[in-house]
């Protein structure tokens, strides 16, 4: 084995993470993926944000430039045939090339009901924003990469991919696909030296979740529903895209890292103010002091 010595042996925890590299964000202006920017931004990556919305994504290249940072940013429908490869080749003209793909647009699009009610329009549409551009885009990077022999994708996905969620089958459909499509294609370029992995984000505030924006009678049932006792932020998921982009990601292969405060490791246990149950609304009920005044003492 070869032993690292001298100042070699820290150069990667001293430094800059992604000092150097070009990272295209697809989504990149949605709460999440811009925390992401702003982290790769920060440790020296140069950044293309691409998303639909304009205003926002003009709004994230500024905010990362005023930082010192070196964006530009690509509006287009990233669902439509040939857009994302539009934006590799801006990324191409404008920094050279692509080094890290994150692939952080999707979305329920509001979908959401009896599969029986729902159309192959809707399926296709969910298909499109959550899966199909990720094959286009990782298309067009790979054969730079793999010509480089250094390479990172990072697949935005879901807990709702790796458990039930009722009423959006198709939706957790194409998160549960994204993952094994994250495995296959992570084992077939490992050796090139390109890393796959992704990341299943949950009770994390963004655009698509409303921010979690409840009333503050609400705050004691978050540490009910979240293991960590708080909503996640954007720079909690980013931080752990951070390293996948990294040199430090050099043993982590088609990995789904699951970024939700301990959601999905719960599996459906919950806290109460006096145990842990599995049954929360019903064991809460019996813990009521005046429901429980009314039951035999045997059942208290």
């Amino acid at each position: 084995m070869t032993e690292r010595t001298g100042p070699e042996a820290n150069a990667r925890w001293c430094q800059p993470l992604v000092a150097g590299r070009v990272a295209l964000v697809t989504g990149g202006a949605g709460a999440i993926a811009r925390a992401t920017a702003e982290a790769l931004s920060a440790h020296g990556a140069d950044i293309l944000i691409a998303d639909i919305d304009g205003d926002r994504t003009h709004e994230v290249v500024s905010a990362l430039r005023r930082q010192g940072g070196s964006a530009d940013g690509f509006v287009a429908d990233l669902t439509a045939a040939g857009a994302v490869e539009r934006a590799v080749e801006m990324a191409n003209d404008v920094f050279g090339r692509v080094d890290i793909l994150v692939n952080a647009l999707g979305d329920h699009l509001g979908i959401l009901g009896p599969l029986e009610e729902s159309t192959p329009d809707e399926w296709q549409r969910l298909y499109e924003i959550n899966l199909l551009h990720v094959f286009r885009a990782s298309r067009a990077v790979l054969p730079a990469m793999r010509k480089r022999r250094w390479g990172r994708i990072i697949n935005f996905s879901s807990v709702e991919g790796r458990r039930g969620m009722p009423h959006a089958a198709p939706y957790t459909a194409f998160k549960g696909a994204l993952d094994s499509f994250t495995k296959s294609l992570a084992v077939e370029v490992a050796s090139d030296n390109i890393r796959v992995n992704a990341i299943a984000v949950d009770k994390t505030r963004s655009y698509q979740t409303g921010f979690y924006e409840l009333p503050n009678e609400y705050d004691p049932h978050i540490p009910v529903w979240v293991p960590a006792g708080r909503l996640g932020e954007g720079d909690d998921v980013a931080a752990v895209a951070l390293f996948l982009a990294s040199d430090l990601c050099s043993w982590v292969v088609g990995q789904t890292i699951a970024a939700d405060g301990g959601t999905l490791a719960a599996a459906g246990w919950f806290p109460t103010p006096n145990r842990w149950t599995n049954s929360p609304l019903l064991v809460q009920y019996f813990e009521d002091s005046s429901v429980t005044a009314l039951r035999p003492p045997r059942q208290r």
